[in-house]
């Protein structure tokens, strides 16, 4: 599948999390509730419970924003997340008008013992955004940046997209590191980690954080940042969404574009090893200011093919001579590199909100493309046109911070590896899954962990994960969270 209609077609991924009790009161909640009646919901064990009506009721009378159930009519729209394949029923939806609205929700999910997701953008590949039968506390509607260009910083809500920043800060020749999808939520991604165009040149998402507002489990507001509270600095970095809600944050900015060197190479299924051999050596050695993803994709014919995805987001005449060896070494069929607005190249790859189609992922962090690994790629993955290859450049200003600064602990591979698809039929999303799993156990043996933003419910190993720094964020979970409220994430479970 080409890269450009898989992310035009669904962003990112997901898979349903194993939840059978909420799955059955899903179903049984296909026929709603009438409005002013008790509300059947799902608690934190998953064993069924009932909200009282008036209860329903004091809860939105102490909200400023707005408060669904199954009988309201915006209901259905505020569940839907972009992928199709998440069809998740919350009780309660609470859009968010402001942190006292996020405090408020945080309380009555802890007294009543309810099961909590949290949507930002809505674009957690796992569909962590929403769940069946909890309180879904949604961020979206609370968007906005201030950029200060004096200070170089931003300040960005939380349910904020990354091209809400990148618009606001590029008005003054300013950009920090953010994905490559602009209507990517900015608060799942930087709590995650972080990873796009700039950040093999500044570190990442996490890395350019300066401070953020957080509402902890206890409902209690926490400025957060190296001088304040500096542990929950440190887990918020890499831990996810497992320390609370964050309602804002603030950025450094960096001076980048409006215009970058930048563009795409794609070559004759012929050529694909040779390419791939090339980029291993080329991508290892570059400068930090380049950046270069690699799709494996089928052509016209059907045969599988590469595209190199590069930007250059340095001095453009720089770029281009470190571009010379990349445009000589063999000749591609298509050549757009050239100088762009770096805004349009952050929306290069965007989608719908919410896609028509079903989505699926697994990845991992790869030390080197080796040979072995490229002799795999090239003989044993045939893409098709609901299954591709994609990675993320790594290296750089990523790999310069010690694995123990912040909580993400893979900072050394040289690249992520994806195998994902999309394809437009829920009936095809069993075979399509096992599909992209058979091919995954082709290429796994060649990875250390994974990027917990593109992990699956499927995918094990959180705790190894984290590697040496799970003891403190399992000691930090337990301070804050000990009860595990927020665990609808890569999850971090409270040390004993």
């Amino acid at each position: 599948m080409k890269r450009r209609e898989f992310f035009k077609a669904t962003l990112v991924g997901g898979a349903i999390v194993a939840m059978p009790r909420a799955r059955v009161w899903a179903e049984a909640a296909q026929a709603p509730a009438p409005a002013g009646a008790d509300i059947s919901a799902i608690k934190l064990s998953g064993q069924p419970t009932t909200v009282s009506a008036a209860a329903v009721k004091d809860l939105a009378a102490h909200l400023h924003g707005q408060l669904l159930t199954a009988s309201d009519k915006d209901y259905e729209q505020a569940r839907r997340i972009w992928n199709r394949m998440i069809d998740r029923r919350p009780a309660l939806i609470v859009r968010c008008a402001g942190a006292a609205d996020v405090a408020t929700a945080i309380t009555f999910a802890r007294e009543h013992d309810l099961l909590v997701a949290v949507r930002g953008g809505g674009h957690s590949f796992p569909g962590y955004s929403v769940c069946d039968g909890g309180l879904m506390i949604d961020l979206s509607g609370m968007r906005g940046v201030r950029v200060d260009p004096i200070a170089k910083t931003a300040r960005v809500a939380a349910g904020s997209w990354i091209g809400d920043l990148d618009w606001e800060a590029q008005r003054y020749g300013l950009a920090t590191p953010m994905g490559e999808i602009s209507n990517t939520g900015v608060a799942g991604l930087t709590l995650g980690g972080g990873y796009g165009y700039l950040a093999r040149r500044f570190g990442l998402a996490c890395d350019n954080l300066i401070s953020v507002d957080l509402i902890t489990a206890d409902a209690e507001f926490h400025r957060v940042s190296a001088q304040e509270n500096p542990d929950l600095y440190w887990a918020i970095r890499g831990g996810g969404g497992n320390f609370g809600v964050v309602t804002s944050f603030e950025y450094l900015l960096h001076p980048v574009g409006p215009k970058v060197l930048a563009g795409n190479l794609t070559y004759a299924p012929a050529q694909t090893r040779q390419v791939l051999e090339f980029y291993a050596q080329f991508a290892a050695s570059a400068p930090r200011e380049f950046y270069a993803d690699f799709g494996l994709e089928p052509g016209k014919d059907g045969a599988a093919q590469v595209t190199l995805y590069t930007c250059y987001s340095g001095d453009p005449r720089q770029g281009e001579k470190v571009m010379q060896p990349l445009l000589s070494f063999t000749k591609p069929l298509t050549n757009s590199i050239g100088l762009q607005d770096y805004v349009k190249l952050q929306q290069q790859f965007d989608g719908p909100p919410l896609s028509d189609n079903n989505s699926y992922l697994k990845s991992g962090f790869v030390r080197a493309l080796t040979p072995e690994l490229i002799e795999v790629l090239v003989n044993e993955v045939h893409p098709d046109a609901a299954l591709g290859v994609f990675s993320f450049h790594n290296g750089g200003a990523i790999a310069e911070i010690d694995p123990t600064a912040t909580a993400v602990a893979h900072r050394k591979e040289q690249m992520q590896l994806m195998i994902e698809g999309s394809w437009p039929e829920a009936a095809d999303n069993e075979r399509n899954r096992a599909k992209i799993r058979a091919v995954w156990d082709k290429v796994s043996r060649f990875t250390s962990g994974f990027y917990v933003n593109l992990n699956e419910t499927d995918q094990k190993g959180v705790d190894d994960n984290y590697g040496p720094n799970h003891p403190r964020l399992a000691a930090i979970k337990k301070q804050y969270d000990p009860g595990n409220l927020f665990r609808l994430n890569a999850n971090i479970h409270p040390a004993a």
